[in-house]
Order: structure tokens, then C-alpha cells, then sequence
């Protein structure tokens, strides 16, 4: 067991996680292309292995996150396989509570009116650029909280995660101190942890063939047992 985690371990070190589906040829992917690699389903951003709840909330964290915080999503993958377990009520519960009580109040706090004022034309366009993704985030958060309010009809709880993941990306992105981005980052990975466990314990995730781990990294580094590099 020991050895597969290892093994396990040295193949997910030579992914890069990418915003976007990424080229698997040169080790790039995003989070849901290595869940389905591991898989063995081809290269896509939607594994049938993986819970479309946990899908929805991971892709916009992944293709927003900064670059070297992204690689610490990597550890999910093999967690992810075999979520799409029909408990995805209960992950959407987990996400809903966490929005009522931890994000969307500390969003509102931030995001109220501002003041459109400035003489100078730079600075105007910045502003103005300004308030409009803040006017996005504060539209997100109405909805969201309309939504907690309102109870989720059947249907909707993967809208609710996709808005989360979305809300919590866009509030990290423009975060002005790197401590309240670090604040809503870490809450997207602490979720995704969460998630991730609704079922652990009766799950038997499919298991994941070495050919798979194999094929992982940039394929200039994958050889044959001939030592000829395998094709990407």
C-alpha cells in the first residue's frame, strides 16, 4: 500500500494543474481532466466517476486560482473518484450551510455601494472597471442569498455549487490584501476536503492502474520498456 501511495504520489508530482482542459501530452491538465485520466476515461472535464456537484464547484477554483496555489489541488483527484455516489444532497447541504454562515456574510461586508469618483481618465477606466466586477460579485451574492433563503428546488444543487466555487474565486481575485485572498481560497479547498468525505467511508473508488499513473507527466518522460518515449 505503502508503494502505490508513493507511486501514486510521483506521477501527480509531474502534472501541472492548468486553468482550462490543458494538454495532457505535456502533463497539463486541469483537476477534473487528472480525475478522469486517473479514471481511465480519456482526456475530459467531466470523468463520470466524479460527483457533478464536486465538477461544478472545483472547475471555476481551478481555472482561477493562482498557479502555484493550484497545484495543491492535486491531492483531490484520487478522492474524487467514485463521489458521483448519490449523495450529492447531502454535499449541497455542506455548501449551503457554509454560505449562509461563513461566506456570504463576509462578502456582504465588503461589497457594498462605492463611490464612482475620479479626475483622471486612467484612473476613471480603472473604476469604473473596478466597480463593474464588483457589481458582478455583489449580483452573485444576491442571487446566492436569495437562493440559501429560498431552500433549493431538485435540480439545483449543482447550480449552487458552480455559483459558490464562481463567488469564491471572484472575491479571492480581487481581494486587495493577500491575507483575505488566502481567506477565500483556503475556504474553496477546505469545501472541496468536505465534500470529498460525504461518503468516504462506504465508497470503494475504482483503482487506479499503473499504465494510468503512467501516463501521467509530460510524454517526453514517459518510456517504453524499450526506453523509446511513449506517444502523448
Amino acid at each position: 500500500m505503502e508503494m502505490d501511495l508513493l507511486r501514486l504520489q510521483r506521477a501527480l508530482d509531474r502534472v501541472e494543474l492548468v486553468s482550462g482542459l490543458g494538454i495532457p501530452g505535456r502533463g497539463q491538465m486541469c483537476i477534473m481532466a487528472l480525475v478522469a485520466c486517473l479514471a481511465g476515461e480519456g482526456h475530459t472535464d467531466q470523468p463520470r466517476t466524479a460527483s457533478p456537484l464536486i465538477r461544478g464547484f472545483a472547475i471555476p477554483v481551478n481555472d482561477e486560482m493562482p498557479d502555484a496555489m493550484r497545484q495543491r489541488l492535486k491531492p483531490f483527484a484520487p478522492r474524487i473518484l467514485g463521489t458521483n455516489d448519490g449523495r450529492d444532497a447531502e454535499r449541497a447541504e455542506l455548501l449551503r450551510e457554509a454560505l449562509v454562515t461563513q461566506i456570504l456574510p463576509r462578502a456582504r461586508l465588503r461589497y457594498g455601494p462605492a463611490p464612482l469618483q475620479a479626475r483622471h481618465p486612467l484612473r476613471l477606466v480603472e473604476r469604473v472597471w473596478h466597480r463593474m466586477r464588483r457589481g458582478e460579485i455583489r449580483r452573485r451574492i444576491d442571487r446566492l442569498v436569495e437562493q440559501s433563503e429560498r431552500g433549493l428546488r431538485p435540480g439545483q444543487e449543482v447550480q449552487l455549487a458552480a455559483a459558490t466555487g464562481r463567488l469564491l474565486a471572484l472575491c479571492a481575485r480581487d481581494a486587495s490584501d493577500p491575507r483575505e485572498a488566502d481567506w477565500y481560497w483556503g475556504t474553496a479547498i477546505t469545501l472541496l476536503d468536505r465534500m470529498c468525505e460525504v461518503g468516504a467511508e462506504t465508497r470503494t473508488p475504482p483503482k487506479i492502474r499503473a499504465d494510468r499513473l503512467e501516463a501521467l507527466g509530460p510524454a517526453a518522460h514517459r518510456l517504453t520498456s524499450d526506453g523509446v518515449a511513449a506517444a502523448g
